[in-house]
């Protein structure tokens, strides 16, 4: 995550909606991510397609939840929602120069028919298996996304959305924004069609007011001492678990690359991650 800090814009469109009123006073707990890390995981899901073929769609089933309780996840459902948009006012004549047609072909086979599989249900058949695993590789995977998955149990994201009717001027805020920064780009391999579709959604988000945060919190500083110490309480508990996720998530994202690396070194394919951003905003960190 790149910003955690106090919203002073939130604060100003707070202050005129009240217009006058006594000012309720809060505390915002804000954060948002400017650039995204890139997750080529179909190399990945090879490897654990070789332990069992269910196991590629558990894994990237609680994954994808595991990871958005904290960010904005652009993955394939992003890809194939801005394919479909696309190819509304698109001509017959340039479909085969286009990149949408090809989003929902890129869906590996290991996960065709897959995508929508419950990460509660995915959750259980990971742990069931975990003993019966035997590559170095497909353990190491499973094992760091039992911890993730660990370290979010019991916790939601906390969209800024769901505090409209308690913060005067929220609304007014957000409508204000000019859409959300992912927190990562989990793709099937580097350049294929979800990166595609996430370069040219991403060359245009924030230029026309600022992002949208991906999470914020609050605590009321009116009422009891006690009440005021319970929200700070959780404020941090929350904070606590978010850092702590986002911890392991790096390792996971880490091997997974490590995994993508090794496969691009096998088919003598040169690896496309940059170590600064790009202009979309994917890095190698």
């Amino acid at each position: 995550m790149d910003q955690l800090f106090d919203m002073n814009e939130l604060q100003r469109s707070q202050a005129r909606a009240e217009m006058g009123d006594e000012p309720a006073q809060f505390l915002f707990l804000v954060g948002l991510f400017t650039s995204s890390a890139s997750i080529p995981i179909a190399p990945s899901l090879t490897v654990l397609q070789s332990e069992h073929r269910i196991l590629p769609a558990a894994f990237y089933a609680v994954l994808r939840h595991s990871l958005w309780k904290w960010m904005y996840v652009y993955d394939y459902e992003a890809a194939a929602h801005c394919a479909e948009m696309g190819l509304i006012d698109m001509e017959e004549s340039e479909l085969a120069d286009s990149i949408y047609p090809q989003v929902a072909a890129s869906v590996p086979d290991c996960l065709r028919n897959r995508l929508t599989m419950n990460p509660h249900r995915g959750l259980a058949f990971v742990k069931a298996l975990q003993p019966q695993v035997r590559g170095s590789a497909a353990r190491e995977l499973i094992s760091q996304l039992l911890n993730l998955s660990e370290c979010g149990s019991g916790y939601r994201h906390a969209w800024p959305g769901r505090l409209v009717k308690e913060i005067p001027g929220l609304e007014e805020y957000l409508d204000e924004c000019d859409g959300i920064g992912p927190g990562c780009l989990l793709n099937w391999y580097e350049g294929d069609p979800i990166s595609a579709c996430y370069d040219e959604q991403m060359t245009y988000v924030g230029q026309n007011g600022p992002l949208e945060p991906t999470i914020l919190r609050v605590v009321k500083l009116s009422g009891s001492e006690a009440g005021i110490d319970a929200q700070v309480r959780g404020l941090f508990d929350y904070v606590g678990a978010m850092v702590r996720s986002l911890a392991c998530a790096a390792k996971l994202t880490d091997t997974i690359r490590d995994i993508n690396d090794e496969h691009l070194r096998k088919n003598r394919v040169e690896s496309g991650l940059s170590v600064e951003p790009s202009s979309a905003g994917v890095r190698d960190e």
